[in-house]
């Protein structure tokens, strides 16, 4: 379709249209001195953009498979989004609303969603934020923050995840604060409660 046949289909402007063809967030071949377009029709969203914060902290979030470093509202808010990718039918229309439209101005790990996103990629994204590769977690502060991150994720409690996993609370604060603990099978309850499969995990006192 054209851009006017476009802007009718979105409910926007053949202006805006044209705007998010610059931006990269329309895919779109030049014929001549006109357009034609391959993306699918998005009517534009209620959704603000993400600030360059909430951003930065998704992105590095969606790289590094964690929420080390951000602590706070931060770090719930960008839990909660990666929450709601995992769960949507349509991860690629949020990352494209929650960064306006455009195209990220670097690229990583975690701005390459967004860039799938733009291309309407949603098998590939719902892949790269459910599927997790297999932990080296020999060293303890690994194996907390892994815990501590994707029962954060998940908006599971301590109590919550040591219920599923069939320990004691306590057993998930020791773990989630890197300290000592002596029961490698209940390690691994927890980590199976949470899908995660260590290749390696910490020394300690097997009984």
């Amino acid at each position: 379709m054209n851009v006017e046949e476009y802007a009718a289909a979105a409910g926007i402007t053949p202006r805006r249209v044209r705007a998010l063809i610059e931006h990269g967030a329309v895919e779109a071949t030049k014929v001549g001195r006109g357009w034609v377009l391959d993306s699918p029709v998005r009517r534009p969203s209620a959704r603000r953009p993400l600030s360059p914060e909430s951003q930065d902290a998704l992105a590095n979030a969606l790289q590094h498979r964690g929420l080390a470093g951000l602590t706070g509202h931060l770090r719930a808010r960008t839990a909660a989004r990666i929450r709601e990718l995992r769960a949507s039918n349509d991860p690629s229309t949020l990352l494209v609303d929650w960064w306006g439209g455009k195209k990220p101005a670097r690229e990583n790990g975690g701005t390459n969603l967004v860039f799938h996103a733009l291309k309407h990629n949603n098998a590939f994204i719902l892949k790269r934020v459910n599927d997790r590769p297999t932990e080296y977690l020999r060293d303890p502060a690994d194996l907390a923050d892994v815990v501590s991150s994707e029962r954060t994720i998940r908006g599971l409690s301590r109590a919550a995840l040591a219920s599923q996993a069939g320990v004691d609370s306590t057993f998930v604060s020791a773990l989630e604060q890197a300290r000592p603990v002596n029961s490698l099978s209940d390690v691994r309850k927890v980590l199976r409660a949470i899908d995660v499969e260590p290749s390696a995990l910490p020394s300690m006192d097997v009984r």
